[in-house]
C-alpha cells in the first residue's frame, strides 16, 4: 500500500511554494523512504513514526524560514549601515570643510563668523546622530549574526535528530524481523522432533 500524497508533508501548490527547497527536497527523501518501507513491511511500520517526522520537518521549515527572514533583515540592516557611513563620511568633510573655512575667515567680519560658527555645531551635531545611528546598526547587526548563528544550530540540531530517528527505527525493524524469523525456526524445529517422537 503506497502513502496518500500529502500524508508525511502537506504538498499542495500554496504550502510546496512555500515550503524551503532544503526541506522540501528532505520531505521528498522521506516521503519516497516510507514508501519503500511500506511496500516491504506493512503500512503498521510507519504509522507512529510518521507524526513524529512530520513534526520535525514542520520545526526544520519553520526554522528555515526564520532563518531566512532573518538573513533578508541582516542584509538590509547592513546596506543601511553603509548608507549610514557613507553619509557619515560625507558630514565629517563638510565639517572640516566648514572649520577650514572658519578659520580662514575669521578675521572677517564678526556675522560671517557667528554664521560659520553656527554652521559647524549644526554639523556637529548631525555627526553624533550619525554616530549614534551607526552604532546602534552596529548593535543590531551584531544581536541578528548571533541569532542566525544559534538558528543554524537548531537546525542542525534537529537534522541530526531526525537522521538518528531513522537510523534507530530501521534497526528496531531489523531487530524485529530478525527476531520473528528466529522464532519461526524455532516453532519449525520443535514441530519436528515432536513428529519423529
Amino acid at each position: 500500500m503506497e502513502l496518500e500524497d500529502g500524508v508525511l508533508y502537506q504538498e499542495d501548490p500554496g504550502t510546496s511554494a512555500m515550503m524551503s527547497e532544503r526541506v522540501s527536497g528532505l520531505a521528498s527523501s522521506i516521503y519516497r523512504e516510507f514508501e519503500r518501507m511500506i511496500g516491504k513491511y506493512d503500512e503498521d511500520v510507519v504509522k507512529e513514526l510518521m507524526p513524529l517526522v512530520v513534526a520535525v520537518l514542520e520545526n526544520l521549515d519553520s526554522v528555515f524560514a526564520e532563518n531566512q527572514e532573518h538573513e533578508v533583515e541582516l542584509e538590509l540592516l547592513k546596506e543601511d549601515n553603509e548608507q549610514l557611513i557613507t553619509q557619515y563620511e560625507r558630514e565629517k568633510a563638510l565639517r572640516k570643510s566648514a572649520e577650514e573655512r572658519y578659520i580662514e575667515y575669521e578675521d572677517s567680519q564678526e556675522q560671517d563668523k557667528k554664521d560659520l560658527q553656527t554652521r559647524v555645531q549644526m554639523l556637529e551635531a548631525q555627526t553624533r546622530q550619525m554616530e549614534l545611528k551607526t552604532k546602534n546598526y552596529a548593535d543590531q547587526i551584531g544581536r541578528l549574526e548571533e541569532r542566525e548563528a544559534e538558528l543554524k544550530k537548531e537546525y542542525n540540531a534537529l537534522h541530526q535528530r531526525h537522521t538518528e530517528m531513522i537510523h534507530s527505527y530501521m534497526e528496531h525493524l531489523e531487530r524485529s524481523k530478525y527476531q520473528q524469523m528466529t522464532g519461526e525456526t524455532t516453532d519449525t524445529g520443535s514441530q519436528s522432533r515432536i513428529s519423529s517422537t
